[in-house]
């Protein structure tokens, strides 16, 4: 089973586990870490360099007592300069099979003050299952060959990569994975075909040239150590699998890794009417006017370049190449089904136009219906329109917005008429952030240049910070 999570507030780290199987002894967890250096302070160490130091400690507890855990200090990478490195750490634990709950304290411990950043999640630990089975799959940034490392895993080094996500600066998919089961399925050095293979998601069928099989013999542990160059793999949703196949050609077990892929055509105007579009859904659209609202629709989910394009190419009225661009837009997030990626992001739009538009704005121009489109719809929202003391606010929560979990948005109504809520703060990187949002909702009777910057001491505004800090 594979978990992976984000740890937020003070120590900042994407967070996974893998599970492998260790011959007569078991299952064996791995406890990735990747550390944010911009979360953590650097202070001098006794040689002067700038230097993290991260206190680790992971426990696994069943029916409320501790199983196993494991406790490090952590040191980042020495540095003379300002510059913020991420590094990364491993915990291995040996467990029986069964449930637990997982939890991961993080501690800076150059700042003994600093609450710790803590995570928990349940962990299913897997029995090893009849027949031929499998190890997660491991995406990896590097695997070395290291016979003589103590900390090597059957003679490799892996380097995780702590991501399921392949932007266009990275060309090759690396990957790690163990089989186990073979003997009992075939015999001691019978042969079976390994082949593992690159599909789209939507229907796992292998995407162009993406796979690769091999002849095999079974051992105790078949250790899988491979490589594709994703340099030409276009934009969209896949699944890194691994499937074992008898003489007959009849499956007899399989294993998958979900990832994503980023690499967009780019926006080049002088380049942009070679794209064709003769019979896509973006050439049945031959009114300007619906075109360029449609484009219009889309600039909360688009990126730097992609805002300007819009902000900039829709005074031109050119139907041609607005139509170029729009298919270029939806075939960067989904080169397999670019219609139903548009699809599905106009029913949104159309959702967000209908909650919170006003009379002088569409809904997805307002800020309420610009974080929807980014992020989909809040898990729950903690709306408060009539408090005395305070100006209308909604809280929103996501357990997972993006690559993040739990994720916060506070928005409020200054004018006190309008639908027209304004994002005043949230802790998602990228979007406004305001320490004094409470101040600020909370002083709808008093002028703004007064506002204090002290916590509100009124019960509805302790009562807007255990809204914001335990979401309902």
């Amino acid at each position: 089973m594979l978990l992976s999570g984000y740890a937020q507030a003070g120590v900042e780290a994407f967070i996974e586990t893998r599970q492998y199987f260790v011959p007569e002894r078991g299952p064996r967890i791995e406890v990735n870490l990747a550390f944010m250096g911009a979360s953590l302070s650097h202070p001098a160490n006794t040689h002067g360099f700038l230097q993290a130091h991260v206190g680790v400690l992971v426990t696994l507890e069943q029916d409320s007592a501790i199983v196993v855990f494991a406790k490090s200090d952590v040191h980042g990478p020495e540095r003379l300069d300002s510059t913020y490195m991420d590094f990364l750490h491993q915990e291995y634990l040996q467990v029986g099979p069964g449930s637990y709950d997982l939890t991961i304290e993080l501690r800076d411990l150059s700042l003994p003050d600093q609450p710790p950043t803590v995570y928990r999640s349940p962990l299913v630990v897997r029995a090893p299952e009849a027949g031929v089975h499998f190890s997660d799959i491991l995406l990896a940034e590097r695997i070395t060959p290291a016979p003589e490392d103590p900390s090597a895993r059957n003679g490799y080094v892996t380097v995780p990569l702590v991501s399921t996500y392949y932007p266009a600066a990275l060309d090759r998919l690396n990957f790690y994975a163990e089989i186990y089961g073979t003997e009992e399925q075939f015999g001691a050095d019978g042969a079976f075909a390994l082949s593992y293979q690159i599909e789209q998601f939507e229907n796992k069928r292998v995407f162009g040239a993406y796979k690769k099989v091999q002849r095999a013999t079974a051992q105790p542990v078949q250790v899988v150590i491979a490589s594709f160059d994703i340099g030409g793999l276009p934009t969209g949703n896949y699944l890194l699998s691994v499937e074992v196949r008898d003489r007959e050609g009849m499956l007899q077990g399989r294993a998958e890794q979900f990832f994503q892929r980023n690499n967009p055509v780019a926006y080049d105007l002088a380049d942009m009417r070679t794209v064709q579009v003769g019979n896509t859904f973006a050439d049945a659209i031959n009114d300007t006017d619906t075109l360029a609202e449609f484009i219009r629709s889309m600039r909360p989910i688009g990126d730097d370049l992609e805002r300007k394009v819009i902000d900039d190419r829709l005074k031109d009225e050119d139907l041609d190449l607005m139509k170029r661009f729009f298919y270029s837009f939806w075939y960067n997030r989904n080169a397999v089904d670019p219609a139903s990626a548009w699809d599905s992001y106009y029913r949104e739009v159309v959702k967000v136009n209908k909650l919170y538009g006003t009379r002088i704005k569409k809904g997805y121009e307002t800020d309420r219906g610009q974080v929807h489109l980014k992020y989909g719809p809040p898990n729950s929202i903690m709306d408060r329109p009539n408090e005395m003391d305070a100006y209308p606010y909604q809280i929103w929560h996501y357990y997972k917005a993006g690559q993040y979990n739990n994720r916060r948005f506070v928005f409020y109504l200054p004018d006190l008429v309008s639908n027209d809520y304004e994002l005043i703060h949230s802790d998602m990187r990228g979007e406004v952030q305001n320490p004094r949002w409470n101040q600020i909702i909370h002083s709808r009777n008093v002028p703004m240049n007064n506002v204090d910057v002290s916590p509100v001491n009124s019960q509805s505004g302790i009562r807007a910070d255990e809204f914001y800090e335990m979401p309902r």
